[in-house]
């Protein structure tokens, strides 16, 4: 398999899992989870853009990138208070 066939796959494998862990909302350790799976799929899908020079396909993922830092930020807190518990 071509080594982009390879990287896409795993960027839109990787990006549906994420979606669907932050989309169930189970609790704040699944939550942060999905966000952080985002920031490598976010990652992912930059390399692919670089590879295949698509300025915008890495602009849309440094934005999305900074979103799911942001989403760990808010979200890691509640998820140190589930472990405590």
């Amino acid at each position: 398999m071509e080594e982009l066939t390879v990287l896409r796959t795993f960027s839109a494998v990787t990006t549906v899992l994420a979606a669907a862990l932050v989309a169930a909302n189970w609790n704040a350790r699944v939550t942060v989870t999905g966000f952080a799976i985002f920031i490598v799929a976010s990652i992912a899908w930059m390399i692919d853009g670089w590879l295949e020079n698509k300025a915008s396909l890495i602009i849309q993922n440094v934005i999305l990138l900074l979103i799911n830092v942001l989403g760990v930020w808010r979200w890691f807190p509640k998820a140190e208070k589930e472990v405590k518990s």
